[in-house]
C-alpha cells in the first residue's frame, strides 16, 4: 500500500479551451445553407466526391456536386457549405497549417481559397483554361501549385495572390520536391519542368519524352526525379541541374514509377511487367514478368528489402535490392498484397475465391491458408501484426493467429462485409457492407458492442481516426458519418473525495476539514448525512484504489494509520486543516489499536471446506495457530510470523486453515480446537466441520 503523504493545496486553475470557428451559418439548418435565390429549402446534399481531415483532425471537408460542406469532426456540427462553385467542387485540400481550404472544379475552371477559420472566400482563382487538372501545396504550406491544360500558376497560399505564371502547355501532373524549392510539372506536350518556386522562374525544361507524361516521382533525398511516360520510356534527372541522368526503357509505357526507401532502387510497373533499375547508374537489374494480364498491386516490405507484386494470376516476392526472384507464390492471383507490420508475414487475398493465403516474407513459403465463405474484400492486420482480420462476400468477419494460422473468432452473421479496420490499440474492429450498418466488436471477446446506423445503402469504406475517438464511414448513399467512439467516464468512487481518480491521503484530510458538516457533501462518503469517523474510516478502507481499477481488498491497519500519522507529523504543519487531520488520524489510529490480545470465534462456523480465524494483538508478537483433533493430537500448525499491534479480523489479516492436515490430506468431518499463541498469550476455541 502506498503511505506517501500528499497534503491538499489550494489553487486555481485557469481552463484554456480551443474553440473551432464559427459562422453564422452553424446555427442553420442544413437544408438552409448556401441556397440559391428562390429556394426555400435543400433536401439533400448531393454526392461525394472526395474527403479531407483537416492537419489537427478538427475539420472534415466534403467535397461534393453540389458544394464542399466543412464538418466540425468532434460534435459533428455542421460549420458551412462552400458553394461558390457553379458545378460543385472536384477536390480539396488543406494548407499544412490547416488554415487554408483549396477546392478545385474542373467545370468551372476555378479554384478557391477559404479561410478555414471564419469560413470566408479570400480568393477566386481564375485563368485556367479549359481545366484545372491539379492542385497541390508545397510542403511549408506558403504556395499552392494549380495545373491546368494551358499553364501552371503558383499562388501565395496566405493571401490568394499570384506569385507567377509558368507558361508550360498546361501539366496534368505537379509535384513538390522535398525541400519544397522546386515544382516539377509533366504535361500532355510530352515536356517535364523544373520552376524555381521563390522565383517562378524555369530552372530545366526536360523535353526527351516524346508522348504524355504520366508519373513523376521524387527521390526520398530530393536529387533525382523520375518521370514515366507513355513513350515507353523512363527517364531519370538531376533535379539540381535539370540534366537528364538516364533513359529507362519500358516497353509498354510506365503508369507508375516507385522509388525504394533507401532510394537506390526504382520501381516501374506497366501492362504486365514490372522493372528494378539502378537509380545510381540507369541500368536495369531485373525485368519482374510473368503477371497475366495486369499487374494488380505492388508493396514494399516496411525495411524496404522486399517487393511484392500481385497480378491475376500470382503472387511474386523480390529482393528489391537486387531484383532476383525470391518466390513465387501460386495464390490464384492476389487482388491486394499486404505486409504484417514487422514485415514477416505478408497476407495475400484471393480476388475470386474465398482463401487468404499467409507467406513467411523471408523465405516465401506458404505459412497458413485460411479459407474463407466467399470472395475476399478486405485484410487488415492488427496494429501489433498477430492478429488478421478478413471480411468475405459472405456473412461473416474472420479473426485469424497469424502466428498459427487458426481461426480465433469468427464474427456475425452479418451481411456482405466490404471493409474491415482496426482501431490504433487493436482493441476494436470496425465492419461494413451491405445492410447499410456499421459494426463494432471487441476483439478480445469476439462480441458486437454497437450496431452503428444511419445510412441509407451500403457501406464501403471504414477508417478510424489515428487517435481511436472517431469512426469516419463512407456510404453509397453519397455522405460520410462521423461517430464518437469516446468511452464514457468511469464511474466516480465515493471515498475519492477530491474527485481526482485516486483514493489517497488528500482525501482523508479532505474528510477531516469537513468533520461535523452535514448535507449533501462530497466527504459523506457513506451517505449518511453527516461527515463523522465512519467516513474517515470508508476512505480509508478504499486507500489506493482508483476510478478504473478492481476494488481493492480493506486491509486498513493500525500499523498503517501509525505510518500516515509520522509522515504528517514529520512536516510540523500547523495550518488549522492540517491539524484537524491530524488529531482524527491519531482517533482512528486509537480505533485500530486494541487494549488487550483476543482470539476470536471463526467465520464461517461450521465450515466446508476452510475457515477464517481472527485475533487481535495489543502489542507485537510472533504468532503461532495450532490445530488439535478432539482427541489432543495435533492436526496442523500455522506459523503466522511476527506480527504488529492491530486488528487481524478481515479475510486478508486473519489466519486461514484450508481443512488439510501436515500431509495436505482433507481432514474428516467433526469438532476440532484451534489454540492461538502469541507471545505470553495463548488462547483456545472450538470449531466444526461439517462435509
Amino acid at each position: 500500500m502506498k503511505t506517501k503523504l500528499y497534503f491538499i493545496l489550494l489553487t486555481f486553475i485557469s481552463c484554456s479551451i480551443i474553440y473551432l470557428p464559427t459562422t453564422s451559418a452553424q446555427y442553420e439548418s442544413d437544408t438552409q445553407l448556401s441556397l440559391p435565390e428562390g429556394a426555400k429549402a435543400r433536401l439533400g446534399k448531393g454526392s461525394i466526391v472526395e474527403i479531407a481531415y483537416s492537419p489537427d483532425s478538427s475539420l472534415l471537408a466534403v467535397a461534393s456536386t453540389i458544394g464542399t460542406w466543412l464538418y466540425d469532426a468532434r460534435t459533428f456540427e455542421t460549420v458551412a457549405l462552400l458553394t461558390d462553385h457553379t458545378d460543385g467542387a472536384g477536390s480539396v485540400s488543406f494548407s499544412r497549417d490547416g488554415e487554408t481550404l483549396a477546392t478545385a472544379a474542373s467545370e468551372d475552371d476555378t479554384v478557391r481559397l477559404w479561410d478555414v477559420a471564419t469560413g470566408t472566400l479570400k480568393h477566386t482563382l481564375t485563368g485556367h483554361s479549359p481545366f484545372v487538372r491539379s492542385v497541390s501545396f508545397s510542403p511549408d504550406g506558403e504556395t499552392l501549385a494549380t495545373g491546368g491544360d494551358d499553364t501552371v500558376w503558383l499562388w501565395d497560399a496566405a493571401t490568394g495572390t499570384l506569385k507567377h505564371t509558368l507558361h508550360t502547355g498546361g501539366a496534368g501532373s505537379v509535384s513538390f520536391s522535398p525541400d519544397g524549392e522546386t515544382l516539377a510539372t509533366g504535361s500532355l506536350d510530352s515536356t517535364v519542368r523544373l520552376w524555381d518556386v521563390a522565383t517562378g522562374t524555369l530552372k530545366h525544361t526536360l523535353t526527351r519524352h516524346t508522348r504524355a507524361v504520366l508519373s513523376v516521382s521524387f527521390s526520398l533525398d530530393g536529387e533525382t526525379l523520375a518521370t514515366g511516360s507513355s513513350d515507353d520510356t523512363v527517364r531519370l534527372w538531376d533535379v539540381a541541374t535539370g540534366t537528364l541522368k538516364h533513359t529507362l526503357e519500358h516497353t509498354g509505357g510506365a503508369d507508375s514509377v516507385l522509388f525504394s526507401l533507401d532510394g537506390e532502387t526504382l520501381a516501374t510497373g506497366g501492362d504486365d511487367t514490372v522493372r528494378l533499375w539502378d537509380v545510381a547508374t540507369g541500368t536495369l537489374k531485373h525485368t519482374l514478368t510473368g503477371h497475366s494480364p495486369f499487374v494488380r498491386s505492388v508493396s514494399f516490405s516496411p525495411d524496404g528489402e522486399t517487393l511484392a507484386t500481385g497480378g491475376d494470376d500470382t503472387v511474386w516476392l523480390w529482393d528489391a535490392a537486387t531484383g532476383t526472384l525470391k518466390h513465387t507464390l501460386h495464390t490464384g492471383g492476389a487482388g491486394s498484397v499486404s505486409f504484417s507490420p514487422d514485415g514477416e508475414t505478408l497476407a495475400t487475398g484471393g480476388p475470386w475465391g474465398g482463401t487468404v493465403w499467409l507467406w513467411d516474407a523471408a523465405t516465401g513459403t506458404l505459412k497458413h491458408t485460411l479459407e474463407h465463405m466467399g470472395s475476399i474484400r478486405s485484410v487488415s492486420f492488427s496494429p501489433d501484426g498477430e492478429t488478421l482480420a478478413t471480411g468475405c462476400w459472405g456473412d461473416t468477419v474472420r479473426l485469424w493467429n497469424v502466428a498459427t494460422g487458426t481461426l480465433k473468432h469468427t464474427l456475425g452473421p452479418t451481411r456482405e462485409v466490404l471493409s474491415v479496420s482496426f482501431n490504433p490499440d487493436g482493441t476494436t474492429l470496425a465492419s461494413g457492407g451491405r445492410g447499410n450498418m456499421v459494426r463494432l466488436w471487441d476483439v478480445a471477446s469476439a462480441t458486437e458492442t454497437a450496431t452503428l446506423r444511419g445510412h441509407t445503402a451500403w457501406v464501403r469504406s471504414v477508417s478510424f481516426s489515428l487517435d481511436g475517438t472517431t469512426l469516419a464511414s463512407g456510404s453509397e448513399d453519397g455522405t460520410v458519418l462521423l461517430w464518437d467512439l469516446v468511452p464514457a467516464a468511469p464511474p466516480r468512487l465515493a471515498a475519492d473525495v477530491n474527485g481526482d481518480g485516486t483514493v489517497n491521503i488528500q482525501d482523508l484530510v479532505a474528510v477531516a476539514a469537513a468533520f461535523g458538516e452535514t448535507g449533501n457533501t462530497p466527504a459523506d462518503v457513506n451517505g449518511d448525512g453527516t461527515v463523522n469517523i465512519q467516513d474517515l474510516v470508508a476512505v480509508a478502507a478504499a486507500f489506493g484504489e482508483t476510478a478504473d481499477s478492481a476494488p481493492s481488498a480493506v486491509n486498513l491497519s493500525a500499523e498503517t494509520v501509525r505510518q500516515w500519522l509520522t509522515q504528517a507529523q514529520q512536516f510540523n504543519l500547523t495550518d488549522a486543516t492540517s491539524q484537524r487531520g491530524i488529531r482524527l488520524l491519531e482517533q482512528l489510529l486509537l480505533a485500530l489499536t486494541p487494549k488487550e490480545t483476543a482470539l476470536l470465534a471463526n467465520y464461517p462456523n461450521p465450515f466446508n471446506p476452510e475457515t477464517w480465524i481472527p485475533y487481535q494483538l495489543a502489542k507485537p508478537a510472533e504468532v503461532t495457530l495450532r490445530i488439535h483433533a478432539i482427541d489432543g493430537s495435533l492436526v496442523r500448525m500455522l506459523s503466522l510470523g511476527h506480527k504488529t499491534i492491530g486488528l487481524y479480523q478481515n479475510r486478508d489479516r486473519a489466519a486461514h486453515w484450508d481443512g488439510r492436515n501436515e500431509l495436505g490430506e482433507p481432514v474428516a468431518s467433526g469438532v476440532y480446537f484451534y489454540t492461538l499463541t502469541a507471545g505470553d498469550f495463548s488462547a483456545t476455541r472450538k470449531m466444526l466441520i461439517r462435509k
